[in-house]
């Protein structure tokens, strides 16, 4: 019996007053019971109980030594209890990353509903557009878009970004209104440059016929590297824009954007949480899994 379980069985010889009442309480042995408060007394140099035929009682040195045990145990026991306690239900303060639109446009918003069914979670949120080393950075989970590659991360799919053409109703009215991909030909449209690139980007588009994705370039006289850019020059009636459904669903709401080439819409790259390999899930990453999984099917 190790360290630990000679003190337990010592102060359960104690409470109970028998080692066999101690044994059958611990479900051991009365002999091994007694053969390990024999040995905690030998580790001690002291003698914990004054032994008789007929009793058995705590020595002075035994009382003083039981009342440090007894609070010890408590202390683990509550230790214990804590520790399942935050394995069945989400407590305590979760690390997350996510993209700067679609975190600010879609899951911010409803982070209060998350918070809100469960009082005990904290939570701290960064925003960035590249993928960040959640184990380096002390991440609980981060939400990305696109293919991540880390076997050193576990992926659950959330959600599906889909691509929209957009443009204001004013450059509508001027330029009149697409109907087919050629006509992007005589259009200006507002294109996007990845992080770090000085090229620009294709946009995505669905064949109506068969559903396959494809790109094609398109050509316009503004260029920028940041989707909110893109968004305000689209508003402000600069050109067509494609834009991810989170982006433009307020404006489209608003009627500030329409909707154009709607037969043309296309998925796009999946929406994942990552987070750290590991055989036990906490319930605070799998309630934001949930939350972002249920947030973004809406």
């Amino acid at each position: 019996m190790d360290r630990l379980g000679s003190i337990t069985a010592f102060v359960k010889v104690a409470e109970e007053g028998s080692f066999a009442a101690a044994g059958r309480a611990l479900r051991i042995s009365a002999s091994a019971v007694s053969k390990s408060v024999m040995r905690l007394e030998e580790r001690l140099g002291v003698r914990l109980f004054q032994r008789t035929t007929r009793s058995l009682a705590l020595t002075e040195d035994g009382r003083t030594f039981h009342d440090r045990c007894s609070a010890i145990l408590a202390e683990v026991d509550e230790a214990e209890r804590e520790m399942r306690d935050r394995a069945a239900k989400p407590t305590g303060l979760l690390r997350v990353e996510m993209p700067t639109a679609l975190g600010r446009l879609r899951i911010v918003p409803a982070l209060g509903q998350l918070t809100a069914r469960h009082p005990q979670m904290r939570i701290t949120a960064t925003f960035a557009d590249t993928l960040s080393d959640p184990i380096a950075a002390g991440l609980d989970a981060v939400v990305r878009i696109g293919y991540p590659r880390d076997n050193r991360l576990m992926v659950k799919r959330v959600g599906t970004v889909r691509y929209i053409v957009c443009a204001a109703p004013a450059y509508l009215a001027t330029h009149g209104l697409p109907e087919s991909l050629e006509d992007l030909d005589r259009h200006d449209c507002i294109r996007r440059m990845p992080p770090g690139g000085d090229c620009v980007a294709s946009w995505w588009f669905r064949r109506p016929d068969s559903s396959e994705s494809f790109q094609r370039p398109v050509n316009g006289t503004m260029s920028f590297n940041t989707n909110e850019a893109v968004i305000e020059a689209g508003l402000a009636g600069a050109g067509l824009v494609q834009l991810h459904t989170y982006m433009a669903e307020p404006h489209l709401k608003s009627g500030a954007l329409v909707q154009v080439l709607s037969d043309y819409a296309v998925d796009g790259p999946p929406i994942s949480v990552l987070f750290p390999s590991s055989k036990q899930l906490s319930p605070k990453v799998r309630a934001f899994i949930e939350f972002v999984s249920e947030t973004l099917g809406k």
